[in-house]
């Protein structure tokens, strides 16, 4: 058996999955880690003969079964084609798992234990083109990623994973185009506020609709979804600061505060401040009525980063900020009492069970507690009713925003402006 080079592995695949054998399937596995590990210890040389005897466990594993082939499909990635049903390539990648698992590998003296993710899929004719099995095994593995090391994830042509991946990949191009003509146009919704307390500036978020040829305005939220699959989320925030900005300078004595969400690819990006500063002078913005918004679960993950680019935020721009969907991600005081925002936003799960779930009552209650702690507002989302204020009036809330106290309305279209 010799080790395939990508072209001729996709090739393979093809072939195979066109015709009417339904006992082929295709094991993909990805190197976690230990390599980047290598080479920053040792060098590029080190990282390099450690994937080469992983390389080579795996193949002497694989190699006498029948009909298998084996290729290279990237840096850390190999891929196996086995004419084996289903369940038993599940079998050996578990084993593979394993075996990599209690694996030591010395490179110099250094002793390195790899751990291998493995994404399995059959080569069913229903997927129909090549790039279609990669598409299902890559997604198999980021599942397997997202669980941990040594693990073994299985998808096949019918999941309805595979269908949303598809169903978003059908939008990319509408994405990209409707940035370049500027056919997403800019909505807002009002934020209210619901205590006693005498509000003199008006709050609006900003959220972005597709406008298509016909001149109808689309809400599909999948567009935001395919924006951050496929990582061009950073060029839609872009495109949604500029159009603000455009709408911004067209007002007159308007005093009234934008909140404009921030996905977690820009926050990442750190030119983003001075490109951010550069729109505010040109356009005569004024950063203190602009809140960025930056879920919780962003701020999570990338928690000191977020940090960093919400202080910058605040002290080289004086913009405002709110830290949205709490209550889905880690809420918890410690957290909270860290990152220095001026509203907390309630996820809007829990304001739809409020009436009758107790838990979610809690949650608020603990929300709203938190930020009366720290001196934090609160915003309760998806209001739809006057149960649902009354009872978040009860328990403190500041703000709400939702269908019942204000619809979404369209604030500016590029096209027309």
């Amino acid at each position: 058996m010799n080790l395939l080079t990508r072209p001729s592995f996709i090739q393979t695949i093809g072939q195979i999955s066109s015709g009417n054998d339904s006992h082929h399937t295709l094991i993909y596995t990805e190197i976690n880690q230990v390599p980047k590990i290598a080479s920053l210890l040792q060098g590029i040389a080190a990282e390099e003969q450690l994937i080469n005897a992983i390389q080579l466990l795996i193949f002497n594993r694989v190699k006498n079964l029948p009909d298998a082939c084996m290729g290279k499909l990237g840096w850390n990635r190999f891929a196996i084609i086995l004419k084996l049903p289903v369940e038993e390539s599940l079998e050996i990648a578990e084993n593979l798992a394993l075996m990599l698992d209690s694996q030591s590998i010395d490179i110099e003296g250094i002793s390195y234990y790899p751990k291998l993710i493995f994404g399995v899929t059959p080569l069913s004719p229903e997927y129909k083109t090549p790039e279609r099995i990669l598409a299902a095994v890559d997604e198999a593995l980021f599942q397997a990623r997202r669980t941990g090391n040594s693990v073994v994830k299985l998808i096949e042509h019918d999941d309805p994973i595979l269908h949303d991946y598809y169903d978003s990949l059908k939008l990319l191009p509408t994405i990209t185009e409707g940035i370049k003509n500027q056919s997403f146009v800019l909505f807002s919704q009002p934020i209210v506020p619901i205590t006693h307390q005498i509000e003199v500036q008006q709050k609006l978020e900003i959220l972005l609709r597709y406008k298509n040829g016909d001149g109808q305005i689309d809400s599909n939220h999948r567009f935001l979804q395919t924006a951050e699959l496929f990582h061009i989320s950073r060029e839609v925030d872009f495109y949604v600061v500029h159009q603000f900005c455009r709408y911004f300078a067209q007002q007159n004595n308007s005093n009234a505060l934008y909140s404009l969400n921030i996905s977690g690819s820009t926050i990442r990006y750190n030119p983003f401040i001075d490109i951010l500063a550069k729109e505010f002078k040109h356009f005569w913005v004024n950063p203190e009525q602009v809140c960025f918004e930056i879920t919780e679960t962003v701020a999570d993950r990338d928690y000191k980063q977020a940090i960093h680019f919400m202080n910058l935020l605040k002290s080289r721009l004086g913009c405002q900020l709110s830290l949205d969907d709490i209550g889905i991600g880690s809420s918890n005081l410690a957290n909270l009492s860290k990152f220095n925002v001026d509203y907390l936003k309630i996820d809007g799960s829990f304001i739809n069970d409020i009436l009758l779930d107790p838990y979610s009552e809690l949650v608020v209650n603990f929300i709203t507690s938190a930020a009366k702690l720290y001196g934090r507002k609160t915003i309760a989302e998806y209001v739809e009713n006057t149960q649902q204020l009354d009872k978040l009036r009860d328990l403190g809330v500041d703000y709400a925003q939702g269908y019942f106290t204000g619809k979404p309305e369209i604030l500016f279209d590029p096209m027309l402006n």
